[in-house]
């Protein structure tokens, strides 16, 4: 949750005292979503391929859960969690054009409201007990 690149053990009582301690806010979201994802019983899978020669090839996914029940594709859903208003779905986009026809539904999990759109089902963080 904190830089600790950037904090020294000196300063990190001055910054708490004055309430600038820098964390990323997305890491604390993701490992709410984990923690949400594991009480409902889930088994939680991180998907991260890596090519330093085809960006196209490049993907990261925040969390692989596979549901009970199995669709006419298979169980295995992608999420990607967004922890701000404003975001890129480039990783999920590129994972669902490559191996859509393996996945079950994709979710974004966001701040936002309840959407569908482009296959992709949107849910608001609090929902994320519900998978």
């Amino acid at each position: 949750a904190f830089n600790e690149n950037t904090i020294v053990s000196e300063n990190l009582y001055n910054k708490l005292l004055v309430d600038k301690l820098e964390f990323n806010g997305g890491m604390i979201v993701e490992n709410i979503v984990a923690q949400m994802l594991r009480s409902a019983g889930h088994k939680l899978y991180f998907f991260s391929k890596y090519s330093k020669d085809d960006a196209q090839e490049r993907m990261e996914l925040d969390f692989l859960i596979a549901k009970d029940t199995i669709t006419s594709k298979h169980n295995i859903s992608p999420i990607e969690v967004k922890s701000t208003n404003r975001y890129t779905l480039t990783s999920l986009k590129k994972c669902i054009a490559k191996y859509g026809s393996y996945l079950a539904e994709p979710y974004v999990l966001h701040t936002a409201d309840l959407k569908v759109e482009e296959g992709i089902t949107y849910l608001p963080l609090y929902m994320t007990g519900l998978l």
